[in-house]
């Protein structure tokens, strides 16, 4: 069953408009399509739902990536808003932050979903640089080490996570805790991926 003009227009615009964004509420949606009336709004949306054009997840409307031309790969995550003036972790302030925009974290912190895996981080030896017992790290395949990057790597067969140093050609793994040595491969050291992101759940 095909799309009427009005309702494929209609439709275009939704794309154009939001893409892989959820959709805004109805109040939203009469505004920014200069409709009169939200129920107006629902007969279109009862069309698309039918033609499986829009889906309905976590309570929101949204495209499907392959119908908005996005990428197809990346789960759909709702996005929230985001303060940009921060919050202090000192004394607090009265004045009010504003939002300027959504963000949704696994676009923030996934940029290439196919080389892109997580992992649990065990014990402390990363502690200075603020990644603590049991702190999932975001790890990225592929990409160029440099000196001072922190990465998971494979070590003579054992897997770690730890800063890469390369000192005039000399390679070690050194940790963010003075409790625990330097790290230098007896035999091999294989780069498994470039820490990209951390998350950490209270």
């Amino acid at each position: 069953m095909k799309l009427t003009k009005k309702q494929q227009e209609l439709f275009n615009k939704l794309v154009k408009l939001y893409g892989f964004e959820p959709l805004p509420s109805f109040d939203i949606l009469k505004h920014d399509l200069g409709f009169k009336s939200k129920n107006s709004i629902w007969q279109y949306f009862q069309k698309f739902l039918e033609l499986g054009l829009i889906k309905e997840k976590f309570n929101r409307f949204f495209i499907p990536p392959n119908l908005s031309g996005e990428d197809t790969s990346r789960s759909f995550f709702p996005k929230i808003p985001h303060f940009s003036d921060g919050v202090r972790a000192g004394f607090p302030t009265m004045a009010e932050g504003y939002i300027d925009t959504n963000i949704s974290f696994d676009e923030m912190l996934i940029k290439n979903p196919n080389s892109t895996f997580s992992v649990t981080v065990i014990g402390d030896s990363m502690i200075d640089a603020g990644i603590c017992d049991g702190d999932i790290v975001v790890v990225e395949k592929g990409l160029r080490i440099q000196d001072g990057d922190i990465i998971v790597a494979n070590v003579d067969g054992e897997f770690t996570l730890k800063f890469y140093r390369n000192r005039n050609g000399k390679i070690y793994l050194e940790p963010a805790n003075s409790r625990y040595p330097i790290i230098e491969p007896q035999n091999e050291l294989s780069v498994v991926g470039l820490v990209t992101g951390l998350v950490r759940k209270y």
